[in-house]
């Protein structure tokens, strides 16, 4: 019995031919499957990044205004539009926060942002503080920290009358 390739002229080339093709489109399929695996992933990391340097501009910003005031409720004031006398306590403040780092009045807080006194140390005739700046997911995990301080000279009342 004679075999079915070898009866047709050309037929046996156009087989390996064609397995061939199969194996170059099965190869190509599984490195774009690769590839595109890898820009969803560069994507998802620069979108991470985008986030993480949103929050650090909005923790220096906070940080600097904190330098200025050395009050936690006239930062909130400052930074984010917060009436101080909605804010119960000066020495922690927890502040939610859309993803752009605006205050977010509890709708759609993605990000929260607390500021908490660490330590206050007087001497000299300066008061130095510092604090603690961290963002949170909903979880409670902690995204970014920062600390800060401030150094604020004791006031002092000058007599003009004496000499």
């Amino acid at each position: 019995m004679r075999s079915p390739t070898k009866s047709v002229r050309g037929v046996g080339r156009l087989n390996l031919f064609l397995l061939e093709m199969i194996i170059v489109l099965l190869f190509f399929s599984i490195a774009s499957a690769v590839i595109l695996k890898a820009f969803v992933a560069a994507d998802r990391i620069s979108a991470e990044n985008i986030r993480l340097e949103r929050m650090a501009f909005c923790a220096q910003s906070v940080a600097e205004s904190f330098s200025v005031t050395a009050d936690l409720a006239e930062t909130a004031e400052d930074i984010f539009g917060i009436d101080p006398e909605n804010i119960e306590n000066a020495t922690y403040i927890e502040i939610p926060l859309k993803e752009d780092c605006t205050y977010s009045y509890m709708e759609d807080a993605g990000i929260f942002l607390t500021m908490k006194f660490v330590y206050t140390e007087y001497g000299k005739g300066q008061v130095y503080t510092a604090i603690n700046i961290s963002f949170k997911d909903d979880a409670g995990n902690v995204l970014y920290e920062m600390n800060s301080a401030a150094f604020k000279p004791e006031r002092t009342v000058l007599d003009y009358g004496e000499e």
